[in-house]
């Protein structure tokens, strides 16, 4: 059985609202993450798909662990998430606001810049200011408003004002790499020698401050979730 994504893939759950339109509508706090994937999983041939009383799909052979920035407590989270329920990073659709107020498609731009990031991957530096490549995605997300003004019982047109935030949540900090070391992990092959288990070879130890505890924090995560090449406007 072959999976669909791999070690260091960026993905996000079907329902994300960029990858039906380019601005958010709503609550931005139920948008979901944009995550890096940790780990590949394919369950044993034993594993039960299907509800033995109602014959309906249960789950799936191929899970993944999946990795994103909770900013409100400064900190990864590690989710488990079958494949199905996930979208490429690719199919999201993202607007650039220029400086004069020209808005234009930046979807492809930034797609293929996140792409390069993995043509020419990090080298390890001890010390080296690295980003988490979401981050690329996160800090562009946008917001739709709508401003009504009601006089005497009446709507006009002209008074349908439309206003456009920047939605940030899970955008991360900088980070500092503090260390290195191969991934130690045993377990990834079942008794007859088939795949289970897909992981990256190689982990970063990086640091970064935690404003929510008020001290400095730190992580191992698979090298390919990080990039020296990220560049702002």
């Amino acid at each position: 059985m072959k999976n669909i994504y791999s070690v260091g893939n960026l993905v996000t759950l079907k329902t994300h609202p960029l990858l039906f339109g380019f601005r958010i509508k709503g609550d931005g706090k139920f948008v979901p993450p944009i995550m890096m994937i940790k780990e590949v999983f394919i369950e044993s041939k034993k594993k039960r798909i299907y509800d033995e009383e109602t014959g309906r799909k249960i789950s799936e052979r191929i899970k993944y662990t999946c990795v994103y920035f909770d900013d409100n407590n400064s900190q990864f989270v590690e989710s488990t998430i079958y494949e199905s329920f996930l979208e490429n990073f690719d199919k999201l659709k993202i607007e650039r606001i220029s400086e004069v107020g020209d808005i234009s498609d930046d979807s492809k731009t930034i797609g293929e810049e996140i792409k390069s990031y993995f043509d020419s991957p990090l080298n390890y530096e001890f010390n080296k200011v690295v980003r988490f490549i979401t981050k690329k995605i996160e800090i562009y997300k946008k917001r739709s408003l709508k401003k009504i003004t009601e006089k005497k019982g009446k709507i006009e047109k002209d008074q349908i004002k439309s206003t456009i935030q920047y939605v940030v949540n899970y955008t991360t900090p900088d980070f500092l790499i503090c260390g290195f070391k191969k991934n130690e992990d045993k377990s990834l092959f079942y008794e007859d020698g088939s795949v289970k288990k897909q992981v990256s070879e190689n982990l970063l130890k990086v640091k970064w401050f935690n404003p929510t505890n008020q001290k400095f924090s730190e992580q191992y995560l698979p090298i390919e979730f990080f990039t020296d090449k990220m560049e702002f406007e």
